[in-house]
C-alpha cells in the first residue's frame, strides 16, 4: 500500500480530518489562478502549486514528511503530514499542520533584492502535543546568487519550529546551489529539542510539465549527538 494511504489511514480525528482535506483540496481548488513565471525552485514562496517528500534519515528511525504549498502574490498556502517508521517496525503517525500567511513585498522594483515575508496563522495535530495552533512567519530575501529563506512557528502548546536556510547557486545556469537549510524544533515544556546543521546541494532539473528540485543535506544534531541526512524532492506543477 502507497505510504500516503497508510498515513491518511491514521488521521481519524475530527481536527486530522479538518487538516487533511486542507491539504489536498485547496491548492487544487485555486492551481489554476496561479500565474506562471520563471520558477527559483528551492524558495518555498515559488509562485503556484509544488509538492515534497522529505526524507531525514537517522541512526534508528526514518522520519518522513510530506508538504503541499501553494502560493499566490498575496497568499502562502501550506499543509504538511509527519511520519515515521523505526526500521525494524511499521509507519507511525506523527503529526500534520495547515499553515496559511499573509505575504508583503518590499523593494518590487530593486534588481539586486528581492525581499518577501509572511505573517498567519498554524492549526496542527501532534501525536505527542496534541491539537494546537499559533502564529507564523515566513520569509524570503535573495540577492543575486544569494538566497535566505526563514520559517517561524509559536504554538500555544509551547512548541516552536524554526527553519533558517543560506543558499547560493554554483553554476552559470542557477540549476546547481550549495545549501544549509535545518529544521529544528522546540518543546519548551519537555525540554525535547532537535537542533541540527549541516550543508549539502541542491539540484535543479527542469521540464516540460513540471520542475523537480532534489537536494541531499548531511547534518549533525546538537541535542541527540548524532548525524542524520536530511533528503528530499520537490515538484513545482
Amino acid at each position: 500500500m502507497p505510504l500516503f494511504l497508510l498515513v491518511l489511514i491514521k488521521l481519524y480525528s475530527n481536527m486530522r480530518n479538518f487538516i487533511t482535506t486542507c491539504f489536498f483540496l485547496i491548492p487544487i481548488i485555486i492551481w489554476s489562478q496561479a500565474p506562471k513565471e520563471v520558477v527559483d525552485a528551492s524558495n518555498p514562496l515559488s509562485k503556484g502549486l509544488n509538492a515534497y517528500q522529505i526524507f531525514r534519515i537517522k541512526p534508528n528511525v526514518l522520519d518522513m514528511q510530506n508538504i503541499v504549498n501553494y502560493t499566490t502574490s498575496k497568499w502562502f498556502i501550506r499543509g504538511s503530514i509527519d511520519y515515521n517508521k523505526i526500521h525494524s517496525g511499521g509507519l507511525n503517525y506523527g503529526a500534520s499542520s495547515f499553515l496559511v500567511s499573509r505575504l508583503f513585498k518590499f523593494s518590487p522594483d530593486n534588481e539586486l533584492w528581492k525581499v518577501q515575508i509572511g505573517v498567519g496563522a498554524i492549526v496542527s495535530d501532534s501525536k505527542l502535543n496534541g491539537f494546537s495552533g499559533g502564529i507564523s512567519f515566513v520569509g524570503v530575501q535573495s540577492y543575486k546568487k544569494w538566497k535566505f529563506v526563514e520559517l517561524f512557528t509559536y504554538q500555544i502548546n509551547n512548541t516552536i519550529e524554526a527553519q533558517y536556510g543560506v543558499y547560493y547557486k554554483i553554476s552559470k545556469n542557477g540549476l546547481w546551489e550549495v545549501r544549509s537549510h535545518p529544521r529544528m524544533l522546540f518543546n519548551l515544556d519537555t525540554g525535547k529539542n532537535e537542533i541540527p546543521a549541516g550543508v549539502g546541494v541542491g539540484k535543479t532539473i527542469l521540464g516540460k510539465s513540471f520542475t523537480t528540485y532534489v537536494f541531499c543535506e548531511p547534518e549533525y544534531d546538537f541535542v541527540a549527538n548524532d548525524y542524520l541526512i536530511y533528503t528530499g524532492v520537490k515538484v513545482i506543477f
